[in-house]
């Protein structure tokens, strides 16, 4: 996970561009409520780190402004993640992003249908929705706003948690309305 953070922190500072295999999709941002939540605690550790390390003995400063820095740098490195690591909708396949929690690739044939939806899905990352066994949600925090049908059920390695044969993937996206826009105008091949 922390080469995922310093990796995407390093390119996001860089404005490196996405992947070569990422740039014919559309990239669907995701997580802004979760990015604007970080970037403000972080801008306010940077601001506590200074006031707190005046208690410290001089001896221990040093210490704890490193762990702070590292802190704040995790910090930023996460929101990077969900910027640098957006869903991706293209005609061979839909790639459902949480930054560094996980993701589901899936074939863009097996999607059936979408629509907007809003509703708290417990956890974070890649996860079976409670009581319902046929439904996963892919986000990096609890609230969802997007629902994925497939055509057919799709078997789904939830590591230690085993497989999940989902037919409904339930995640959040920035706008709805450009998540259904990039599924219409992406048809599968053939």
């Amino acid at each position: 996970m922390a080469r995922i953070l310093a990796g995407s922190l390093a390119k996001w500072i860089a404005r490196r561009p996405l992947p070569e295999e990422d740039r014919e999709a559309a990239r669907l941002s995701h997580s802004s409520d979760v990015r604007q939540l970080v970037m403000i605690l972080a801008g306010m550790e940077v601001f506590l780190a200074v006031l707190v390390d005046r208690m410290f003995p001089p001896a221990l400063r040093p210490a704890h402004l490193t762990l702070e820095a590292l802190l704040i740098l995790a910090s930023f490195g996460l929101v990077a993640a969900m910027v640098r690591h957006p869903h991706l909708v293209s005609p061979s396949r839909m790639v459902l992003r949480t930054g560094v929690l996980g993701g589901i690739t899936l074939p863009r044939h097996a999607v059936r249908s979408a629509s907007r939806t809003m509703r708290t899905v417990e956890g974070r990352g890649v996860r079976q929705v409670p009581g319902e066994s046929r439904s996963l949600a892919c986000s990096v925090g609890s609230s969802v706003n997007f629902c994925i049908e497939l055509a057919e059920p799709l078997s789904v390695e939830l590591g230690k948690h085993g497989t999940v044969e989902a037919s409904t993937i339930y995640i959040s996206v920035d706008s709805p309305e450009a998540a259904l826009q990039a599924i219409r105008n992406s048809t599968s091949p053939g």
